[in-house]
């Protein structure tokens, strides 16, 4: 006997047709449906509830919940079919949106969690709380991308919101990863296929969650570095404890406002797979847009801003007030705590954690008027994930530091030079982050350039203008920003060396393997020599992975099928250059706090 939710799944049109007096196919299709459905249970989700109380009240400082203001959650999940769309820090996060509705509203809300989570026993109270799990790649199997979508159609039809990161998967960098298309496109089909009767405007909500302190962290640096990643097992299931001596600090979830889209009216399937993309890069700005600037975050980006040294407490709360007080004057999104008068309190107390959890150490002793703090050399590529979840905010600033620098050194003379240069940056940094579209970054930089100034700089011709006294100001208010990106160009510029050098060495090609183990080869050997290289985070992986993407856009290298091949040599040698003169004036510069 079919159940309810079987005979809905099986009613859905585009399954309906595909399985029609095929029982191999039904049968298929009710096996694919046991392993993706929840099985929603009230008494478990109860318990479960309050098992996580005790966690998070052990574990947590706070999860701060933050609706837009007037936003009536309750009566938007009751009017409209709802998807929650947020980003994927921590396997925590399976766990924080759906427990803060659960227990505000008694509302369950069905999320999608990767099949690899499907583990005993945690995977049974998952399902039970209202997780379904989908496998991470089934493009060839298209019944059972049709038996998903019908499942959705399903929950759609019976009101219950629906959550999935549309990043895929948690970030290993902590910076944005660019959205899936894949279910922001089943679910508009599967609403498109809604009876009228039961059909609702179909809204996403964007979520940013911001974690304080993230406990994978160390092995998220490990698969950053080349590791491979772990799977997900009972055994790791059981190492959870060791989470229990770790200070977390707060969990911060920013609901931002409802996108609303359908795809009444398409004509044709490009035109679909168009409104698609446009939806998916929407929700990805809008929760971009309000990552919070955490204490945690803010001591990597602080922190991090040199490749060796210690800092004293009150160096560290100077630089804080200046990043704290830009976030105020242009509206970005800062905690609370980061506050002017409560700013000190907060970075002692974020000092602390991070001692407490082994990335800091201090050096020297209060009773001889000399404490200093340093990161451990061996956690500087942790703290990196917490200065890559807010860098996004701060690239602008970046940018302008460089181009009053080329300014100083009389690199950029005219107009036609400053505009080419913002442009150059960008471009490099287009792989890293979604950036602001050209129009919107040359104005945010007018925008901060006028604020520093005092009076309003209009375009690229006023900013030749500036007096010495006007780039002075200019740089005391964003000099703190002037490093913070010089890792990325780092780990571009060995990029560029290895390939130079599998160059010379390989005539047939440049192979993806083999590539980042001569990037890590070189990164060694430049870091030794401490000419360039500064930065021992400037070696990554996916950084790497984006250089060559970066090269193949700058049309140096060329891959139709098979290994990249180098199409302009003397392209790739002055682009060498230019970074490590970049580079090289960087670090020689100290700007004014």
């Amino acid at each position: 006997m079919l159940t309810t939710m079987q005979k809905k799944v099986l009613s859905y049109p585009c399954l309906a047709a595909r399985i029609k007096d095929n029982v191999a196919d039904k049968t298929r299709v009710l096996k694919n449906v046991k392993e993706i459905a929840a099985t929603f249970s009230k008494p478990t989700i109860d318990s479960f509830g309050r098992v996580i109380d005790s966690v998070v009240s052990h574990l947590y400082d706070n999860i701060n919940f933050d609706l837009p203001p007037g936003l009536d959650l309750k009566k938007l999940l009751k009017e409209n079919h709802v998807v929650l769309v947020p980003n994927h820090q921590s396997h925590a996060d399976y766990l924080a949106l759906n427990y803060i509705i659960y227990k505000h509203y008694k509302i369950p809300v069905y999320i999608a969690g990767g099949i690899n989570l499907d583990i005993f026993p945690i995977g049974t109270i998952f399902r039970k709380s209202g997780c379904f799990f989908i496998r991470r790649s089934f493009a060839n199997d298209i019944l059972y991308k049709l038996t998903l979508e019908a499942y959705l159609f399903y929950l759609l039809g019976e009101g219950h919101p629906i959550e999935f990161f549309f990043e895929g998967g948690r970030s290993r960098t902590g910076k944005l990863l660019p959205p899936r298309f894949g279910l922001f496109h089943m679910l508009l089909e599967a609403h498109s296929h809604l009876p009228e009767l039961a059909k609702k405007p179909l809204l996403f909500l964007p979520v940013t969650i911001a974690h304080e302190y993230v406990p994978e962290q160390k092995s998220l640096a490990r698969e950053m570095s080349g590791a491979k990643k772990k799977k997900e097992s009972t055994r790791q299931l059981l190492k959870l404890y060791k989470v229990f001596a770790y200070q977390m600090g707060s969990m911060h979830i920013k609901v931002g406002p409802p996108i609303q889209c359908q795809i009444t009216g398409v004509s044709g399937e490009a035109d679909l797979k168009q409104k698609t993309q446009a939806l998916a890069f929407d929700c990805f700005r809008a929760v971009g847009k309000k990552m919070l600037i955490t204490p945690s975050s803010l001591m990597g980006l602080i922190m991090l801003d040199g490749p060796v040294g210690a800092l004293k407490f009150e160096e560290i709360k100077e630089r804080a007030m200046k990043i704290s007080e830009h976030c105020h004057k242009f509206n970005l999104p800062i905690s609370a705590s980061l506050a002017p008068d409560k700013l000190n309190v907060t970075i002692e107390r974020a000092v602390q954690m991070f001692i407490k959890n082994n990335k800091i150490e201090v050096i020297g002793t209060a009773s001889k008027g000399h404490v200093f703090y340093s990161i451990k050399k061996d956690t500087r590529m942790e703290l990196l994930y917490f200065k890559n979840m807010i860098l996004h905010h701060f690239l602008v600033p970046w940018i302008i530091n460089s181009a009053w620098l080329g300014l100083f050194t009389g690199r950029i003379t005219n107009k036609a030079d400053l505009g080419k240069h913002f442009l150059k940056l960008r471009a490099q940094l287009k792989y890293e982050f979604y950036l602001p579209t050209i129009k919107e970054l040359f104005f945010d930089a007018l925008t901060i350039i006028s604020a520093s100034v005092g009076r309003e700089v209009k375009d690229l011709e006023d900013c030749l203008q500036l007096s010495h006294k006007d780039l002075y100001l200019l740089v005391k208010d964003i000099g703190v920003f002037s490093r913070c990106v010089n890792y990325l160009l780092e780990g571009y510029y060995i990029g560029a060396l290895a390939v130079k050098a599998m160059y010379v060495q390989e005539k047939q090609g440049i192979k993806t393997e083999a590539y980042l183990k001569k990037c890590r080869d070189v990164f060694e050997t430049e870091m030794a020599l401490g000419r360039v290289i500064k930065f021992s985070e400037s070696f990554s992986h996916p950084v790497a992975r984006n250089a060559l993407k970066y090269l193949e856009n700058q049309k140096i290298l060329n891959q139709v099928d098979g290994p990249y091949l180098v199409t302009d040599l003397s392209k790739l040698d002055q682009l060498l250059l230019d970074l490590e003169l970049q580079l090289t004036q960087h670090m020689k510069f100290q700007v004014p706090l």
